[in-house]
C-alpha cells in the first residue's frame, strides 16, 4: 500500500475518523442544550452563581490577597440553592452553577468594578 492510500482510510469526505468504524471524532466541546427553556434554566444558574460570588467579595472590606484566595476557591460552589421543583430545571441550573470558572469569575468582578468606576464619575 502507498502512503496515500493509507492516509484515505483515516479520512471519509475530507473530515477524520475513527480507524475502526469511520464515525467521526466527536468533538470534546459540549452541546449547546436544544430546549430554550432548559437553556434558560443553566443561563440562571450560571449568572446566579456570579452574582452570589460577586456580592460575598463585594460586600466585605478584603485586602487584595484575601479577594485573590476567595477568586481561586470560589466558595459557593457547593451551595446551589433551590431554583425549582421541577427536577429537570433543577438539574440544569446546577450545570450553570457549576459551570462558572476563575476566570469566568474575575471577568464579571473586573466588569462590576468598571461599572462602579463609571457610576461614580457620572455622578
Amino acid at each position: 500500500m502507498t502512503r496515500g492510500h493509507q492516509r484515505a482510510q483515516y479520512q471519509y469526505h475530507g473530515h477524520e475518523c475513527s480507524a475502526v468504524n469511520h464515525a467521526p471524532i466527536e468533538n470534546l466541546t459540549p452541546k449547546r442544550i436544544q430546549n430554550r427553556v432548559y437553556r434558560q434554566c443553566a443561563k440562571d444558574g450560571f449568572n446566579a452563581r456570579l452574582k452570589a460570588e460577586l456580592n460575598q467579595v463585594l460586600n466585605q472590606e478584603l485586602n487584595s490577597e484575601q479577594v485573590l484566595n476567595t477568586a481561586n476557591n470560589l466558595s459557593l460552589a457547593s451551595n446551589i440553592p433551590l431554583y425549582s421543583h421541577h427536577a429537570t430545571r433543577q438539574s440544569y441550573f446546577n450545570l450553570g452553577w457549576q459551570a462558572v470558572t476563575t476566570a469566568h469569575f474575575i471577568r464579571a468582578k473586573a466588569r462590576a468594578q468598571n461599572q462602579v468606576s463609571v457610576n461614580k464619575v457620572v455622578k
